[in-house]
């Protein structure tokens, strides 16, 4: 871990063994390590941005090149996207995928059963329109579940949990659970289009597609010799999603030659899939994650 003690906060609750609040990348960060895992989450933007279970390699990728700050959208981890998805449904939103990855989330709870450690984190009081927690189970599996509630307005909600999965070679991995659904080509216009039948997605050239799934995807990682499986709720789409060599180009805080290392494989309620809340009322996502040698 890259990480300080040094001018890190106090916490506002107290802390189970395995888990102390410290610095990592000269931001404050709640630091795990027990014998299942260790792993690095961010208060800025309540985002994991790394989970290490023990004789494993990193769940999650992470860009040398990321910035780190307050309202800084760190590049890498599972970044929490809401309450729109990039533009919005109307294409209109100029922040692009929300503003809760740019907030500093306070610490709610944190508690630890056995090897696993539990920990939430809560949007601060001072904001209105919504109120949301992040809840992050870190053990030998990875749960992560968003709850927002809508504030005194009705909210037509949208959100994703963007994962930037660590892997191998992109062009050497085979995404497994989407054949046959429909999905929106963001690389071509969002024109439709559909997954083939029997075939597993192999990544040739810049994708993002919104596929009408929420079924569980297993990411065949091969150089890596390892298989990931993602098992979302409460979701209506999965996002996939690389730049490429060519796209690649136009992002500052990702190394030209980085593109192979990762793919993000994001549950997500989004486009017609969005959630109608009327005030008070809540919606969550999650994802539960394991690695398979």
């Amino acid at each position: 871990m890259n990480s300080t003690g040094t001018d890190a906060p106090t916490p506002s609750v107290p802390l189970p063994e395995g888990v102390r609040l410290g610095e990592t990348h000269g931001v404050p960060a709640l630091l795990v390590t027990t014998p299942a895992a260790t792993a690095e989450l961010l208060l800025d933007g309540a985002q994991l941005i790394s989970w290490i279970p023990t004789g494993e390699q990193d769940l999650l990728w992470l860009s040398p090149d990321s910035a780190f700050g307050e309202r800084e959208a760190v590049r890498g981890g599972i970044p929490l996207i809401g309450p729109w998805f990039g533009p919005g449904r109307d294409m209109a939103m100029e922040v692009k995928h929300g503003w809760l990855r740019n907030l500093r989330w306070d610490l709610a709870a944190a508690e630890r059963a056995g090897d696993e450690v539990v920990i939430t984190l809560a949007t601060p009081e001072d904001v209105r329109a919504l109120s949301a927690t992040a809840r992050f189970r870190l053990g030998a599996e990875l749960s992560v579940d968003l709850t927002i509630t809508a504030g005194p307005r009705p909210l037509e909600l949208e959100a994703a949990l963007h994962t930037y999965l660590a892997v191998g070679d992109v062009r050497r991995i085979e995404i497994h659970g989407l054949e046959g659904a429909a999905f929106l080509d963001n690389t071509r216009g969002l024109v439709s289009d559909v997954m083939p039948e029997g075939e597993p997605l192999r990544p040739t050239a810049s994708t993002d597609r919104v596929v009408d799934s929420a079924a569980e995807v297993t990411v065949h990682d091969t150089k890596n010799a390892r298989r990931i499986v993602s098992t979302p709720r409460g979701t209506a789409k999965t996002v996939v999603w690389n730049p490429w060599d060519a796209q690649v180009t136009e992002m500052a805080d990702i190394p030209d030659a980085a593109w192979s290392d990762f793919v993000c494989i994001e549950p997500a309620i989004a486009k017609d899939g969005y959630v109608a809340l009327a005030p008070g009322d809540s919606h969550r996502i999650g994802v539960t994650y394991r690695i398979e040698r």
